[in-house]
């Protein structure tokens, strides 16, 4: 069958006559060749009364074929005209077969001929078919070819732009020469010279950017560009197919309109809002960096500076250098205001440190993960070097050399306290298996208070858990031996003769064999040790839940951040080793709690440490002239018998520790070590700084009810009237984040009830934690399309507030708010 017969029948669908104008005769023998079912073929020569009678009184119902040679009557000569208009002229030229194929009238000839080459293939064609709509005419049509030119399912001349200046930014120019092949350069630019206002005999893709951003730039040069043109870079940003095409295309525009040396003239407030260019972030990151260094600005500045930068384009790339920068900040301002803190007794000490300063301990560990992140870019040199003079000089050394007069007056290290180490089972563990309620320990070697302290506000935000902290003294040595066997239930700890390894009621401590015993002999209950490795390589839904049913009492082990802190090779990533704890605890915790039907948990610790991430000073070692039997020698501390020391060290006798052995145990004073040949200097722990001996007890209970939610966002509506193509929008954070209202992240943009988009995109993260509800007040100016004062004039729209679905890149609507435009056409003009 030929194309015209699969033409004709799929006409014949919807028509019951059909008329064939074939003036020249050319199609003749395919006209005699067609057969169309329950279809009557006439030739019409001269006979139009007759084949009217036939059509209209003899077969009212049937269907005709009408086909003609010579030439077409004029209307008032065609006898049967009334008929050719109520029925369906079938054309045999290519255009007509393109339009008929796609179902266009005839009059769209001109259209197709002064296109030909993009109707000539079948798969535009048949593309262009399914973007058509009732009643399409010239435009609307050029528009969607658009469409098919550039491979977009959106019909805009934004996303056209968008995917124009992404493939030249790949060196494509493809669509150039299909915009060219296609005849449809000239309304493409057309169309942009309309909406942009951009003027220019010889237009190029990259030629009309580069005035878009010189445009939109803060300290650019400004042309004739309407002002529309921001909106094109915003949604830019915003679109997944495209965004990173505006990337590179920004770099080679900074280059080309010498961004660089106009942001060397500039301040940090001219250029904060500006999102064009990676340079700004560059200059942002650079003069933050020098101000921080120099101590000319203050936290709150440089927190509200960064906050700024936050929902910007290039803040992902960039994240850790500005997280580095605030925990720096933070860093800083926390030393200059409690460095030289000093106290006057033991309790006061310890209390204070674990409900405030423990914060100098974590943001400087937060402040080197982070900088380590950026693989110690040096943008920050001069700042680590300054966090590490102010972190070591003027917090650890005078903070721990005011505390060593404390320790010094020490008669004995406190053991009995329900604060000490060693009442941990009697004071925390017992009173909850005496109730018959099953509990779980997790001790994570080295995980000092201010670990503790952070995995407690994660758990806090955690859904459905409960969870708080407190503190505890380690014991003294805060070595592992010692503090492990601290944890287990018993009476009375000794050293093995000639080590450091810690007796417990006569049984060893070591290993989980030796700790399972232990708990089995003095616990009182159905009590065990295990591996965390172990633990959690058990099937929940079998295995472990039947493990678990054996036993009142577990304790789980980990070495993670003790075990590379302690290796000289790897005590540099120490704080790596943290960061990962977290995430590890977090699973069995989750474990527990979800899968194991485990309501009681308790995580803590053997002892803390001090790391300092730069090489240490000679000053940073103390030359002890001890002597005597020694049976350990570390960093920190010296075991042995009849041991004598100078001032280098605090000697106390084993029972004064709380150890039933005669032995005397040596301490070195504030952070100072001890020259030992081979050990690690960064990573210690076993003396008596509060950073060692200060430990977590965090208690996470799972609960059935909903223990979380998020901070609610609405805006300040003085009208609901939109007259310009400006919208300033205040949004308030209602309430202040904390540790069961937690932050909340929002998209918002202004939207007609068709679901087209009139505005850009704000993004923000409201996480406020304190303030004022005017103090949490964040504005926002939307900058709205041409489309709201054109085909959306006095239409109701949406502004639309809208929030993520979790772990997934979709997004969901959260709040919306109705305005009614009413722009006048004066906002469409650009400084006129």
């Amino acid at each position: 069958m030929n194309k015209i017969a699969e033409a004709l029948i799929k006409r014949f669908e919807n028509h019951r006559i059909i008329f064939w104008y074939d003036e020249k005769e050319e199609l003749l023998d395919q006209y005699e060749d067609v057969t169309i079912p329950d279809v009557e073929k006439i030739h019409v020569q001269g006979n139009e009364f007759a084949v009217k009678h036939i059509i209209n009184k003899q077969q009212p119902t049937g269907k005709f074929l009408l086909y003609f040679t010579g030439e077409k009557p004029a209307n008032e000569d065609n006898w049967l005209l009334d008929m050719e208009l109520a029925y369906h002229v079938f054309h045999t030229d290519q255009e007509a077969m393109f339009l008929q194929e796609m179902g266009l009238g005839y009059h769209l000839k001109e259209l197709v001929t002064q296109h030909m080459e993009f109707f000539k293939a079948k798969e535009r064609r048949l593309k262009l078919k399914e973007f058509l709509g009732d009643g399409d005419e010239h435009q609307a049509i050029r528009y969607k070819m658009l469409a098919i030119t550039f491979g977009t399912d959106n019909i805009s001349l934004v996303t056209y732009i968008h995917a124009h200046g992404s493939s030249y930014s790949d060196g494509n120019e493809k669509f150039d020469k299909d915009l060219e092949r296609y005849n449809l350069r000239g309304y493409y630019w057309g169309e942009i010279k309309r909406k942009y206002n951009y003027q220019n005999d010889s237009p190029s893709i990259y030629d009309f950017l580069l005035e878009v951003f010189n445009t939109n730039f803060s300290l650019g040069k400004k042309t004739g560009i309407a002002k529309e043109s921001r909106l094109l870079l915003s949604l830019w940003k915003d679109t997944i197919q495209y965004r990173e095409y505006f990337g590179k295309l920004s770099e080679k525009i900074a280059k080309d309109i010498d961004v660089e040396n106009k942001l060397n003239q500039a301040t940090i407030d001219e250029v904060i809002v500006d999102d064009l260019f990676k340079l700004i972030d560059q200059k942002v990151i650079h003069d933050l960096v020098q101000l921080i260094t120099s101590e000319g600005i203050s936290n709150e500045k440089v927190i509200q500076l960064v906050k700024q930068r936050e929902n910007k384009y290039w803040f992902g790339e960039a994240e850790s250098l500005y997280q580095s920068i605030i925990y720096a900040s933070q860093l800083i301002a926390l030393v200059r205001k409690y460095g030289n803190t000093k106290y006057n007794s033991f309790d006061e000490g310890t209390k204070d440190y674990a409900n405030n300063l423990y914060e100098i301990d974590q943001v400087y560990r937060k402040f080197i993960w982070s900088y380590r992140k950026t693989s110690q870019n040096k943008i920050l040199a001069d700042l680590a070097l300054k966090v590490e003079k102010v972190y070591s000089n003027d917090w650890l050394l005078i903070y721990n050399n005011n505390w060593q007069g404390i320790v010094d007056k020490l008669p004995s290290w406190s053991n009995e306290s329900t604060s000490s180490q060693s009442q941990f089972f009697n004071t925390h563990v017992k009173p909850v298996v005496d109730k018959k309620q099953r509990l779980f320990v997790i001790i994570s070697d080295a995980f000092r208070y201010e670990c503790g302290a952070e995995l407690t506000k994660r758990l806090q935000s955690e859904n459905r858990f409960e969870a708080s902290i407190s503190h505890m003294i380690s014991s003294l040595p805060s070595y592992t031996q010692l503090g492990m066997a601290s944890l287990l239930p018993h009476k009375e700890l000794s050293l093995q003769e000639g080590t450091d390894s810690v007796i417990a009621d006569g049984m060893s401590t070591s290993g989980i064999q030796g700790r399972t015993k232990v708990l089995e002999t003095n616990s009182g209950v159905r009590a065990t040790a295990v591996k965390a490795e172990d633990f959690m390589q058990m099937n929940s839904s079998k295995e472990g839940r039947e493990f678990v049913k054996q036993y009142d009492l577990i304790y789980i082990y980990h070495n993670r951040i003790d075990k590379t802190g302690d290796d000289k090779t790897t005590e540099n990533k120490v704080f790596e080793a943290v960061e990962e704890e977290f995430l590890f605890l977090h699973e069995i915790i989750k474990k527990i709690g979800n899968s194991l039907n485990g309501n009681n948990i308790v995580v803590t610790s053997d002892h803390g440490f001090i790391y300092q991430h730069n090489e240490l000073a000679e000053s940073d070692f103390s030359d002890s002239k001890h002597i005597g039997d020694i049976w350990k020698e570390n960093r920190r501390f010296v075991i042995g018998k009849t041991l004598s020391n100078d001032t280098a060290t605090k000697a106390f006798k084993g029972f004064e520790l709380g150890i039933k052995s005669n032995v005397d145990v040596l301490i070195t004073k504030s952070i100072n070590r001890l020259r030992i040949k081979g050990a690690g200097s960064r990573f210690i722990h076993g003396g008596a700084s509060l950073q060692e001996i200060v430990i977590p007890l965090v208690k996470i209970t799972k609960v059935r009810q909903d223990t979380t939610t998020l901070v609610d966002i609405d805006i300040i509506k003085s009208t609901d009237r939109i007259t310009t193509n400006i919208l300033a929008v205040s949004f308030i954070q209602t309430d202040t984040v904390s540790e069961q209202v937690l932050p909340r992240s929002i998209r918002a943009i202004i939207r007609a009830e068709d679901g087209e988009d009139l505005s850009d995109q704000f993004r923000y993260n409201f996480d406020i934690e304190e303030g004022s509800e005017r103090q949490r007040e964040v504005k926002h100016r939307f900058q709205l399309s041409s489309k709201a004062s054109g085909k959306y004039k006095n239409q109701r729209v949406q502004l639309v507030l809208e929030e993520p679905v979790e772990g997934t890149a979709k997004w969901k609507q959260y709040k919306e708010y109705y305005y009614t435009l009413n722009i006048s056409f004066t906002n469409d003009f650009d400084d006129f």
